[in-house]
C-alpha cells in the first residue's frame, strides 16, 4: 500500500501517540526509536513533534530548519508522521496547552499519549501545570537497557504493565518500557558537521542535503 494511503489511514485512528523533541537534526536514532515504540507497543503511527523557537537553545537551529528536515526524514516512513503545532505558536510552549489542543481536535475518548524518556519523566513534577497532564493524556516513559528506573511515585497516575489494557486508556495513565542504547545524538551530529566530517551513517540523505544547501551547523545559517 502507498506511504500515503497508510499515513492517511493513521490519521483516522482512535489513537494519538506523540513524541516531542528539539530534533537538530533528526537522525536515524530518532527513527529507530520512534519505529521501535510502534512495532513494540502496536500503535500504526507516532507523531514526531518538534518544540518551537522558544525552548531550543541559543545557537541551535530555527524551527522552520528542523521542521523542515523531521519532513524530509519522513517522507519515506509509514509509520511516523509530523506534528508541527508547537513550532507554529509564539512565546512560551507548554507541554499541558499542546496536550489540551490535541484533546480537543481527538474528542475525550481517544487514546492520547505523550513519550518521553527516564530523565524527562524523573523531572516533570518540575513542568508547567504538570499535573493536568495526566487529565489529557497517558504517558509512556522510554528506559535505555543500562538506565536505572525513574522514581514516579510522585505521579497522580496509574502504572499499567499490559500494554493492550493500556491502550483502552484515554488519560490517566502511564506504562513503562525498554528500548536498547542508540549510538548517535544531535549534539555529535552538530559537532560532526562543523568539523567536516561525514554523518552519512546516522542521517537520512536527504537531510545531509538540506543540512548542506543551507549551512548549518557550521556557522552559515
Amino acid at each position: 500500500m502507498d506511504t500515503s494511503v497508510i499515513k492517511a489511514q493513521c490519521q483516522d485512528r482512535q489513537q494519538y501517540v506523540v513524541l516531542g523533541g528539539t530534533f537538530d537534526p533528526i537522525h536515524d536514532g530518532h527513527l529507530l526509536t520512534a519505529n521501535a515504540l510502534a512495532d513494540k507497543l502496536g500503535y500504526d503511527c507516532v507523531h514526531l513533534m518538534p518544540c518551537g523557537d522558544a525552548y531550543h537553545k541559543q545557537g541551535s537551529s530555527s524551527a522552520c530548519h528542523r521542521l523542515a528536515m523531521l519532513e524530509l526524514a519522513l517522507r519515506h516512513e509509514s509509520k511516523l508522521l509530523v506534528d508541527d503545532q508547537e513550532t507554529k505558536r509564539v512565546g512560551a510552549t507548554y507541554t499541558v496547552d499542546t496536550l489540551s489542543s490535541i484533546r480537543q481536535n481527538i474528542g475525550p475518548s481517544a487514546h492520547l499519549v505523550w513519550i518521553m524518556g527516564s530523565d524527562a519523566a524523573q523531572s516533570l513534577t518540575s513542568w508547567h501545570n504538570w499535573q493536568a497532564l495526566f487529565t489529557l493524556a497517558n504517558i509512556v516513559v522510554v528506559a535505555r537497557n543500562d538506565e536505572l528506573p525513574a522514581d514516579l511515585s510522585e505521579w497522580p497516575a496509574k502504572c499499567f504493565t499490559d500494554i493492550n489494557e493500556f491502550k483502552k486508556q484515554p488519560y490517566g495513565c502511564y506504562l513503562l518500557t525498554a528500548l536498547p542504547p542508540v549510538a548517535v545524538s544531535s549534539t555529535q551530529i552538530r559537532l560532526q558537521v562543523a568539523n567536516q566530517e561525514t554523518v552519512e551513517n546516522h542521517v537520512p540523505q536527504s537531510v545531509i542535503d538540506y543540512i548542506e544547501q543551507h549551512g548549518l551547523y557550521r556557522g552559515e545559517n
